[in-house]
């Protein structure tokens, strides 16, 4: 019999549905699961299965010139792997092909990690922070419908300024019913996003807190040990989540 241990990823069926989570704790034929969504199970071992993460990401072009090299998905793909974790990387350049992604790819259960790769703009009088993608660009709070459907998933925004509209992540929240959002409250160069977000995926993946804790720590802990984006004064973190 396989041991499902505390810590160890894990699919099953319960009426009907299909959850994902981590083992809590073993009870002699069952095992307790914390799922995705929140949820405090305990299920038999006979229904559970083994469940690598999987990560979708979804890249703009962050360049204009068609001769820019600009990628970080690959080594993106590259860093997780080494976790065990499956990452599909697909790029998208409107508004449809965000939403086709999300619907084909974002809303399976196995999928786990929503990350996205685009430039941000702050919110500005009645409108909220923009998602600008290659040609057309999305008001977070207007459209946050595009994200509907990913529930219990961890949605990442790896864009300048989009965390400074907490209104604009609130309503991506409760329109995904994801177990977070994540966005920067400021303009960050790739080199700062790669450093929080890497350590970002080594708590989620490694640590038993949740998800919002995570992102919590991760961004209070880059703060306290000074690492700053380049030419910007900051007195609170600059990773946020909700």
């Amino acid at each position: 019999m396989r041991r499902f241990e505390p810590g160890e990823r894990v699919i099953f069926e319960k009426d009907g549905v299909r959850h994902r989570g981590r083992v809590s704790c073993m009870l002699n034929r069952r095992r307790g699961v914390v799922t995705d969504t929140g949820r405090r199970l305990q299920v038999p071992v006979t229904r559970l299965r083994y469940s690598p993460d999987r990560a979708l990401i979804l890249e703009t072009r962050l360049d204009r010139s068609l001769r820019s090299r600009r990628t970080y998905a690959p080594m993106l793909k590259q860093w997780l792997s080494a976790y065990g974790v499956e990452a599909l990387h697909e790029r998208v350049h409107t508004r449809e092909d965000l939403k086709r992604f999300l619907a084909k790819e974002g809303r399976l259960v196995s999928t786990r990690f929503v990350h996205i790769f685009a430039h941000g703009e702050k919110a500005r009088g009645r409108t909220g922070a923009r998602l600008k993608l290659t040609f057309e660009s999305i008001d977070l709070r207007e459209e946050a419908a595009l994200f509907g459907g990913l529930r219990g998933k961890v949605i990442i925004f790896s864009s300048c300024n989009l965390g400074s509209d907490l209104e604009a992540l609130k309503a991506v929240k409760e329109a995904s019913r994801a177990a977070v959002v994540v966005g920067y409250r400021v303009p960050v160069e790739d080199s700062y996003t790669n450093l929080h977000e890497a350590l970002l995926y080594e708590r989620l993946l490694r640590s038993r807190r949740s998800p919002l804790k995570a992102v919590q720590e991760v961004s209070q802990h880059l703060y306290d040990l000074g690492v700053r984006p380049h030419g910007i004064i900051i007195r609170k973190p600059v990773m946020v989540g909700l």
